[in-house]
Order: C-alpha cells, then sequence, then structure tokens
C-alpha cells in the first residue's frame, strides 16, 4: 500500500464489509482491462482492502463521503467509481478526455423525472439536466479541488438527500471545463432490444442496481454472474 500513485487511476469510496466487497470486484474488473491503471479505496479502518492498489482510512463524521473525498484522490487523473460498476473495457479513451476537460460525467437518463428536476437556488432549463454522479473523471486542480470543496459544503446547506441536486446548480453556474461523455460509459438502463441485438456501441461501464449488495440469496446469485 505504500506504492507511489500513477498518473491515473479508478477511486472507490465505500463504507461498510459488503460494499468494500462489491468495490473489490469492480476494481478486479478494472484491471482484467486496464492492467497498467490502479485502485485506491477509501473505507473504515480495518476493512479488507486486498484487490487495491492503495487504500486510506475514511475519516469519521463525513456528511457525504463521496463528496468529501474526491478532491483527496491520490491520482492526478481520477475515474470516481460507485461500487455498483463493472468495467468492460479499455478505458484509455475516456482518460484522453482530460487532456481537454476538467471534469466529465454521463446525464441522468430519466432526466425528465420530477425527481430529478428539483429546485435548491436556481431553477435551470430541463436542457441541463442532472449529472449522474456515480461515475465522474476529473483532472487534480486548484479549480476542481475547489469544485469539490464547493459541493461538499452546498450538499450539507441544501438538505438534500442526494447529490446530484447541488452538482447540477453549481456546475450551472460554474465555468470549469465540462464534457457529457457517452451513456455506454455509465450504462444504466438497459431496452429489451439490446438484449437481444442492437447497432448501438457496447456498453463500456455498467452501472446497475443489481450489482450493490444484495441480501436475497437467488439476486446475490445473479449479481455475482455479472463480468
Amino acid at each position: 500500500m505504500a506504492q507511489t500513485p500513477t498518473k491515473r487511476g479508478v477511486l472507490y469510496i465505500a463504507w461498510g464489509t459488503k460494499h468494500v466487497d462489491v468495490a473489490r470486484r469492480s476494481a478486479a474488473s478494472v484491471k482484467k482491462h486496464n492492467p497498467d491503471i490502479q485502485t485506491a479505496i477509501f473505507c473504515h479502518a480495518g476493512d479488507d482492502t486486498s484487490g487495491f492498489d492503495h487504500g486510506f482510512v475514511m475519516p469519521e463524521g463525513l456528511p457525504r463521503p463521496k463528496v468529501d473525498l474526491l478532491a483527496d484522490s491520490p491520482f492526478e487523473e481520477t475515474l470516481y467509481l460507485d461500487n455498483d460498476t463493472m468495467i468492460r473495457a479499455d478505458l484509455g479513451s475516456l482518460f484522453d478526455l482530460l487532456e481537454k476537460f476538467e471534469i466529465c460525467g454521463a446525464h441522468v437518463m430519466l432526466w425528465h423525472r420530477p425527481r430529478h428536476n428539483k429546485v435548491w437556488k436556481t431553477k435551470i432549463p430541463e436542457t441541463f439536466p442532472e449529472i449522474n454522479c456515480g461515475v465522474l473523471l476529473y483532472r487534480k486542480s486548484d479549480r476542481t479541488t475547489a469544485f469539490f470543496r464547493d459541493w461538499s459544503r452546498a450538499f450539507v446547506e441544501a438538505g438534500f438527500g442526494i447529490d446530484q441536486v447541488t452538482f447540477r446548480e453549481l456546475l450551472w453556474h460554474s465555468d470549469i471545463r465540462f464534457y457529457v461523455f457517452p451513456p455506454q460509459f455509465n450504462k444504466r438502463i438497459f431496452e429489451a432490444s439490446e438484449l437481444i441485438w442492437s447497432d448501438q456501441p457496447k456498453p463500456r461501464i455498467l452501472h446497475l442496481e443489481i450489482l450493490r449488495p444484495q441480501k436475497n440469496r437467488l439476486l446475490r446469485w445473479f449479481s455475482n454472474l455479472i463480468r
């Protein structure tokens, strides 16, 4: 765990043994397709960090650990992933976006629903939808650090249980260089036709609820089949 971090890396933030376990499975899929990319995790002291290149202890009392710790990534260029993710391809072209942009993410797929159009301080056009903050790509700089610190404060002030509302409004008012990457890099929804045949690009990053820790044995078995 004392290795020097490389330029590019994937970051996880997990609380609880079961969440660390599914993050480890995601990290293994990173290595399968990207053996040169390192992985890091923030978790509780005593959690098993095997399978990750770097393990860090999560400070106690953070209001929203994911939001609070993004700026503390050990990598110059970071792909933050929620634990319920699975990598299906090389990520090189995704990281290449950081040659031009500072932060990148994908739109919330069901952006038209009322729960994705909540207002904190500013009513924003629906054509500037929420970003799904479970897959975020960013490079370390004073500007991105300041953005994440502002987001951390805004999350607490706004009082929403979700973090996309404040991210969206801060992004609207920011001049940070942001880019929306294709939905295949944050695949949340499958159409029935896609499971049979589709001319759409193949998903590169799966981000599915079934990949979360499952209490039901059948769902847990099915979740473990996804690779």
